[in-house]
């Protein structure tokens, strides 16, 4: 199957839906032009992320298995502290190989950095939750864009109030939202800058 998604619809319609969950991976999301950490969240909610496969891919590009946060650091960052803050216990496979052109030194030194850079990421999202002004900008935000504290998290009932809720466009156009200023702290995070 091509994505995520398409596991997360079929896995119902089988004879034994709780003995099967998913492995998504990086790449293979990618180059479906999808958000890989919107696939892994999903996985998660319908509680079928059973293993995740972590690598790095250039977009538009077919299958290339990078080491993890090579070609796309604040995606990886991003995964990472998902995987950290939802308490994810699963395997954690890098499904990636080294540049063809390298040695058994190379390789040995390609594992490590999937792993290092994992772990430096893991300590990169416990920053930033600890960030108070990263913290107030999350909060500021997630306070505006809510119609209503009832609508979240997710439940039939909340998407039944969610229908049922009227929104005015000119008010949600009119609040602040600094999207802008949370990017820039969450690079001079990624940097080291903070």
């Amino acid at each position: 199957m091509a994505t995520t998604g398409n596991y997360l619809g079929l896995i119902p319609t089988l004879g034994h839906p709780e003995m099967v969950g998913v492995n998504p991976e990086v790449a293979h999301e990618q180059m479906a032009g999808l958000n890989f950490m919107h696939a892994v969240a999903q996985a998660w909610e319908a509680g079928k992320l059973f293993h995740i496969d972590l690598n790095d891919q250039a977009p538009g590009r077919y299958d290339q298995d990078f080491r993890f946060g090579a070609a796309n650091p604040k995606t990886a960052f991003f995964l990472v502290k998902f995987l950290e803050d939802v308490g994810y216990e699963g395997p954690r496979h890098f499904d990636a190989h080294a540049y063809r052109t390298e040695n058994y030194d190379g390789v040995r030194d390609f594992a490590r950095g999937c792993m290092r850079t994992y772990l430096i990421l893991k300590e990169k999202a416990a920053r930033w939750n600890a960030d108070a002004e990263i913290q107030a900008i999350v909060k500021e935000i997630h306070e505006a864009s809510m119609p209503t504290p009832s609508a979240t998290p997710y439940s039939a009932s909340h998407g039944t109030t969610l229908l049922g809720h009227e929104f005015n466009r000119a008010t949600l156009a009119g609040k602040k939202l600094p999207y802008e200023r949370l990017d820039q702290l969450t690079v001079e995070v990624l940097l080291g800058a903070r």
